[in-house]
């Protein structure tokens, strides 16, 4: 058994691997590249599509799914395995996919009309199109929790792993040997979801490293941080932006404004979830109450919706969208995307980012070579749809909203393996960060750590 890494290796985007059994060859995940890595997805896969067999998928996350319509345009033809809210929430993901890149090309083929002549039109054509992901789409087969699926030689078994609705921890079993996949793994005590499933052996595992040097702040106190941040922010007459992945960080900001919203802090302010995504992603999240923790179902069983609550607007149109920069009264707009690399978010930085009363809230990691990136690193101008930009509004960064788990969280979650991996290869991480979990890796546990670089192949003997 050999394992191909072609993408997330040495980064956090891209991710996609392979493994081959002497003829019949599975992929895990197929996401876009994004950021300073954007220009690797018009290079292709580094292998033959076509000779794939199945696919498996972690979530629904675009830097995980993002390029499964391309694999599909380029030739593979077999199931696509995943959970069902995964499914679910890619015919969302997808289609979003589709259109911005529809929307950034025919941008680049007008910018291109407007400084040569239209004969000479270089610009580029999008990866794919809406009816790629149709067709893509038709070859998702759903697989619950728990249950083993028969894939060639490999018995295949999605765990949770509590990073967002429908994220699976991949079991892969040959005879009496076991390849784990960690996806991203989500982090213990977060709302909504359960925490990751412990996994009790494997002879390799696959693990993610994009917090590997760092923790995050506690779940417990971020609602309160939360709280102060918007409350300054509007008693000194700003605007609150919050650039958010529109499937799962939007919902758990959501879910803790809640409680405010219904006991009077934020009475009469209006909050906008200002993402047609997000608006159908969270629609979606009513439809898998199986992924829920206790606590949810036990709200949820009360009456108590905690994605709705007073002053809560969710805005599907462009004219909606608009009518927010409108508004005098201070509000919060939540918005995609969560890099600030496209999406209706743009519009609202171009309308705040010069307000020194306004705050811009960071809720989620910002990849290298992304806008969102820059302004965190301090940025003092950017440019936005041709526009010149000063940075006078705040900029704040809450890392305990993030999906992901930190260095400690990690840490624990292998110290559940009863039987030890002896190999770990290390992935969907920066390097300093991937480094740094291998050290805390290698000073713990007994094991081989391997921190693969893109196009290479290891045979797992």
């Amino acid at each position: 058994m050999r394992l191909g890494f072609y993408g997330a290796a040495g980064g956090v985007t891209g991710s996609h691997t392979v493994i081959d059994l002497e003829g019949f060859r599975i992929g895990v995940d197929a996401g876009l590249f994004q950021g300073s890595e954007m220009d690797q997805n018009k290079a292709g896969f580094g292998h033959d599509p076509r000779s794939l067999n199945a696919l498996l998928l972690t979530h629904a996350h675009v830097d995980h799914s993002g390029r499964i319509p391309q694999l599909v345009k380029e030739g593979f033809s077999g199931p696509v395995l995943s959970t069902s809210a995964t499914l679910d929430l890619c015919e969302v993901m997808l289609k979003d996919s589709a259109h911005l890149m529809q929307e950034a090309s025919d941008h680049a083929s007008d910018h291109e009309r407007r400084h040569r002549d239209w004969k000479h039109n270089r610009s580029t054509p999008p990866l794919y199109t809406e009816k790629d992901v149709v067709r893509a789409l038709g070859q998702f087969k759903p697989l619950d929790y728990g249950k083993e699926k028969s894939v060639g030689e490999l018995s295949v078994k999605f765990k949770d792993a509590g990073h967002i609705l429908g994220s699976a921890i991949v079991e892969l079993c040959l005879g009496k040997k076991k390849l784990v996949f960690s996806g991203d793994l989500g982090r213990p005590g977060s709302p909504f979801l359960r925490d990751p499933e412990k996994v009790d052996e494997a002879d390799w595992l696959v693990l993610e490293s994009t917090y590997g040097d760092k923790d995050h702040g506690n779940i417990a106190d971020r609602a309160e941080k939360l709280l102060a941040i918007i409350l300054e922010t509007l008693e000194g007459g700003g605007n609150i932006i919050i650039p958010s992945f529109a499937i799962g960080r939007t919902q758990e900001i959501l879910y803790e404004l809640n409680f405010y919203a219904e006991t009077g802090k934020l009475k009469g302010v209006k909050c906008f979830v200002d993402s047609p995504m997000a608006v159908s992603a969270t629609e979606i999240y009513g439809r898998h109450p199986e992924c829920f923790d206790e606590e949810t179902l036990g709200l949820l069983r009360s009456g108590d919706d905690p994605l709705e609550f007073p002053g809560i607007q969710y805005t599907r149109s462009r004219d909606e969208s608009k009518a927010i920069n409108d508004l005098r009264e201070p509000h919060i707009v939540i918005s995609a995307g969560g890099m600030c690399t496209g999406g209706r978010v743009l519009h609202h930085l171009i309308q705040n980012i010069e307000r020194n009363n306004c705050t811009l809230l960071f809720v989620g990691y910002q990849a290298e070579g992304t806008l969102g990136r820059r302004l965190l690193d301090g940025a003092g101008s950017i440019k936005i749809m041709d526009k010149q930009l000063d940075v006078r509004a705040r900029i704040e960064s809450l890392d305990a909203f993030s999906a992901h788990a930190g260095r400690g969280e990690i840490l624990k979650w292998l110290r559940a393996f009863k039987k030890f991996p002896g190999q770990i290869f290390l992935n969907h991480g920066e390097l300093n960060a991937t480094h740094a979990l291998a050290e805390a890796i290698r000073s713990e546990f007994d094991s081989v750590i391997i921190i693969p670089k893109a196009g290479q192949r290891f045979t797992l003997e």
